[in-house]
């Protein structure tokens, strides 16, 4: 066996080795899945769901993240469908540099107008993390986190309770109430006057 051939077989032992070191996790990202659901009303602003990014190495790491829709398509979870407007979520910050060992967090934040198209949808969409610049590695990863997003199947009209008859027609509570107190008033005053009228006969 020559050299040649014998450093070749040498390299290829190495080379698993050498590849797992490379990608050796340089950040941890927990959880990997996030479910927010909303039973009443749209989440408007703060979810107060945080994703966590340990940074595993002996530097400052520079984290970023953006939005996609799941890629590809195949690979969105079943009876999950596309949210219809990235723009819907967002995430703070946009960046941080984490320090050795410490933990950076980032908020999701949800503006998701409240119409009758958007009640009812079980979304999935990605936060994708990466690095914010290049730190001298080989590879850079990237960690997509899914985000599940269940909107509610009725909603309250600017925070008065409604509900809903047969033909689907929502009628606001307080439209209720006022109907109900004026055909009370009417009948008080009908039984007054016919007490009244047969008083005097």
């Amino acid at each position: 066996m020559n050299i040649k051939k014998t450093l070749t077989i040498i390299a290829l032992l190495l080379f698993p080795l050498i590849f797992s070191t490379i990608t050796s996790a340089d950040i941890s990202v927990q959880p990997l899945e996030i479910s927010i659901n909303m039973d009443n009303d749209f989440i408007n602003g703060n979810t107060s769901k945080k994703i966590t990014i340990t940074n595993n190495n002996d530097y400052n790491f520079n984290v970023t993240w953006y939005k996609e829709h799941p890629n590809p398509i195949s690979y969105i979870r079943p009876n999950r469908t596309n949210i219809s407007d990235l723009s819907w979520i967002d995430v703070e910050p946009k960046w941080i540099i984490i320090p050795p060992k410490e933990k950076g967090e980032f908020y999701i934040y949800l503006n998701i107008p409240n119409v009758d198209e958007n009640l009812g949808q079980h979304w999935e969409t990605w936060v994708t993390f990466k690095k914010g610049e290049r730190t001298g590695s080989f590879i850079d990863k990237e960690y997509a986190i899914r985000v599940y997003i269940d909107t509610p199947e009725k909603t309250t009209n600017n925070g008065i309770s409604s509900i809903t008859v047969e033909d689907q027609i929502k009628i606001p509570l307080q439209d209720v109430a006022i109907a109900l107190i004026a055909i009370a008033l009417i009948t008080t005053l009908t039984a007054f006057f016919l007490k009244k009228k047969k008083t005097k006969i």
